[in-house]
């Protein structure tokens, strides 16, 4: 079987960030034929439509690329508010707007994610599966991880020290892994 190649984001821009931790969790994780490539959004700039009128910006089109040339995407999303991040609802506007090549129409995308509170990002989850779907992307909604009390379950190294929310983590991934295989 080919490797599936799957580009990581993390919804946010902290470098302590537990998702960018959850994310990087997932990278080291050995899942059979599935490879996972973080692509960090600190770079991505402000959706503007005058923007795109003279064509994506260049961090934009690389950006699409990578999406493009990947199997699936896998979103890692923090929860501010009950909802999405900004910087991440930002760059998947970028990615599913239909002015210059929508790159989540027909794509394939998980989201997981991880939040210090009770909730564990159960909010944040819906609305990126909700402008996901809104972009054409097909999302694996049945399975999911959210990652509640998020600080107790990391090591200052940014190792999983939870081994429930480890095994969670490779549980997810490998279902993640077999419905992408059924996808493609």
């Amino acid at each position: 079987m080919k490797p599936l190649n799957i580009i990581g984001i993390s919804g946010s821009l902290r470098s302590a960030s537990l998702n960018t931790k959850l994310l990087r969790q997932a990278i080291s994780k050995e899942v059979p034929e599935l490879t996972i490539t973080e692509y960090p959004l600190k770079d991505i700039p402000l959706f503007n439509g005058d923007l795109e009128s003279d064509g994506d910006p260049e961090q934009i089109r690389d950006f699409k690329e990578a999406i493009q040339k990947s199997d699936g995407v896998l979103i890692v999303t923090p929860e501010y508010h009950q909802g999405i991040p900004g910087v991440l609802k930002n760059a998947l506007d970028w990615a599913g707007s239909d002015a210059n090549e929508n790159m989540l129409n027909g794509h394939f995308a998980g989201v997981i994610g991880a939040t210090p509170t009770n909730g564990g990002t159960a909010g944040a989850q819906q609305q990126v599966i909700s402008t996901l779907k809104a972009a054409g992307a097909t999302v694996m909604e049945h399975s999911s991880l959210k990652v509640a009390k998020a600080p107790d379950k990391f090591e200052e190294n940014g190792q999983l020290q939870d081994k429930e929310t480890d095994e969670a983590l490779i549980s997810y991934l490998n279902t993640f892994a077999d419905w992408l295989r059924k996808k493609i």
